[in-house]
């Protein structure tokens, strides 16, 4: 037993009320609950760790568990925040997860974990701690927890490999034992990256009308393409455990039975765009139309997709959404478009062939002008895909089910495409049928190229490449590159540019100060860094979106190795003309 009880902490954000603009993810009931004063809500609490109690540090989780926080504290106080040290094995198993009905893991309805993360070979996930409690130890494992029995229904890993599916994993493997009652579970198959923004992102995403599993898998999307996001959800039977996994977007304090396990995720369809790895002849800063120049109202845009808006106005920060039972179209701060037409026929699990369904995707960018005046650049497929199981009897897994497929293009400017991972895109989801279920378009209109950099000269790699002699904007229009359909452009982004000399297409040499500095950082704050190595197919020369500009820029994902089974990816980029 051990010596001291579990401290209390206080969370540091009050409740505040939210603006009725932003909607509530809690039922009624739970929404009267979550009213009361600190302590007697239980349906929040958070965890997040970058100095860890024998691991290399991190350093976005704090930010990262705040986006997710900060929300939900617009309608209900945190229950508790623990953070670094006070992170602890205690609050994740059964004796003391619901310390006080207030502070641990199953004290709370919905609770969110950001930082490292693993899993063994036995499926067993295993998240290092801020600091040793009792003779626990610096690692909390999956099979020693027991969650959901008292008030955990919604359980968000932020880590690496907390939910796989892949290599003979299953959420029934890794987290049957600790499910007493939990009805989702949101993670990773894969490595993760060190961002600030999953928590807010999932929030901007659901706000748009998702479900809660949409809005994860989407969220991640827009931080990188290579990792892959998983949601997990249970029921009594498999109808309810795929109804809750596809559609569930309110919290509730309900228990859900275990019998019954459906998971999604998002994996790749066929090859990818080969990525742009050398300079444009003629270095170009593309100026964008002003978001607030360009903002349609609400209900222009509603009607552009046959939604009646029914007087929807758009918020302070120009976001707005709009629902029409099942199907939605929103826009956020951003200016992007996601929308939804039409709920996937999940009874049919054939697949169209690629060609016909990219065919199909490219008519509905035409058909709704999501393109806005733009060339585009087809990117890249992807499966959403689905699979389940029971624990019933002697227990069975179902075939792994695809019920959409997604059809990504990039904007090009100056003939180079945008790289931003949330930025400059355009989605199409085509499912089983050949209906179009959902909508997404990223792109920015471009006003002028200029050959005048804002902040600084073009880098010293760019030795024999030229800046245009003056703001050009090649003839338009032009196609989509890489076929099988043609989408119109303005000149503005054009056909590709002429590559600048072979010699410097060395992105891993630019970059190499950005490495540097990202492991000096990363050093300074503690632990073992085992290793680096440049993440297959992220080194790329593309513009990025800042505010009303477009800048030049080369950029790549690193995955760092920590040890013990450790991972983390990042981002490291450099402006090459902005």
């Amino acid at each position: 037993m051990p010596e001291e009880m579990p401290s209390s902490v206080a969370p540091e954000v009050e409740y505040v009320a939210a603006p009725a603009a932003f909607e509530n993810p809690l039922t009624s009931t739970d929404s009267e609950r979550a009213a009361l004063p600190r302590g007697g809500a239980n349906v929040h609490g958070s965890f997040s760790i970058e100095t860890f109690c024998d691991q290399g540090s991190l350093s976005l989780t704090h930010e990262d568990a705040a986006g997710w926080r900060d929300y939900l504290n617009k309608f209900s106080a945190s229950n508790f925040w623990y953070a670094d040290a006070g992170v602890q094995p205690w609050a994740y198993y059964e004796q003391y997860d619901n310390w006080q009905d207030t502070y641990g893991m199953d004290a709370v309805m919905a609770a969110y974990h950001s930082g490292h993360g693993g899993m063994d070979a036995n499926g067993v996930f295993y998240v290092p701690m801020g600091h040793d409690w009792g003779g626990l130890g610096c690692t909390a494992t999956s099979n020693n927890m027991r969650l959901g029995n008292e008030h955990l229904r919604y359980l968000f890993w932020s880590t690496c490999e907390s939910l796989r599916v892949f290599n003979g994993h299953s959420p029934i493997r890794t987290w049957q034992p600790a499910n007493l009652g939990v009805r989702m579970i949101f993670g990773f198959e894969t490595t993760s990256w060190d961002n600030a923004n999953y928590g807010k992102f999932f929030w901007e995403e659901w706000n748009k009308g998702k479900s809660f599993s949409t809005a994860w898998l989407d969220a991640s999307w827009r931080i990188a393409h290579d990792q892959g996001p998983t949601v997990a959800a249970c029921g009594a039977t498999q109808q309810e455990a795929q109804d809750r996994l596809f559609n569930e977007r309110y919290f509730n304090s309900a228990q859900a039975s275990r019998d019954w396990w459906w998971w999604r995720w998002y994996t790749a369809a066929g090859a990818a765009r080969t990525a742009q790895r050398k300079l444009p002849r003629e270095l170009q800063l593309a100026n964008l139309r002003p978001l607030a120049a360009s903002t349609i109202e609400p209900a222009r845009v509603a009607d552009r997709f046959g939604f009646a808006s029914d007087g929807a106005g758009a918020r302070r920060d120009g976001s707005f959404s709009v629902r029409d039972g099942e199907r939605y179209v929103a826009r956020d701060a951003s200016g992007n478009l996601s929308v939804r037409l039409a709920k996937p026929n999940h009874d049919n699990h054939t697949p169209l062939a690629l060609g016909r369904a990219r065919g199909l995707a490219e008519d509905a960018i035409r058909q709704f002008s999501l393109d806005s005046g733009n060339a585009l650049i087809f990117d890249r497929a992807i499966h959403a895909a689905s699979a389940g199981g029971t624990t019933r009897g002697s227990g069975q897994l179902e075939a792994t089910r695809t019920t959409e497929t997604i059809f990504q293009f990039r904007q090009l400017i100056n003939g180079v495409p945008v790289i931003s991972p949330g930025a400059g895109t355009v989605r199409v989801g085509v499912d089983n049928d050949g209906q179009i279920t959902r909508l997404h378009s990223g792109v920015r209109e471009v006003e002028e190229l200029s050959a005048k950099a804002r902040t600084r000269p073009p880098h010293p790699l760019h030795e024999g490449v030229r800046p245009a002699s003056a703001p050009a904007m090649p003839a338009g229009p032009t196609g989509v590159a890489g076929g099988p359909g043609a989408l119109g452009g303005n000149g503005a982004s054009g056909p590709a540019a002429p590559a600048g000399p072979a010699a410097h297409d060395d992105i891993d040499a630019i970059l190499a100060p950005a490495v540097a500095q990202r492991m000096r950082e990363l050093m300074g704050r503690g632990g073992t860094i085992v290793g680096v190595a440049t993440v297959p197919g992220t080194a790329e020369i593309g513009y990025d979106f800042k505010a009303d500009a477009a800048e030049l820029v080369a950029r790549k994902g690193i995955e760092v190795d920590f040890g013990g089974g450790f991972r983390k990816r990042y981002w490291v980029q450099t402006t090459l003309f902005g």
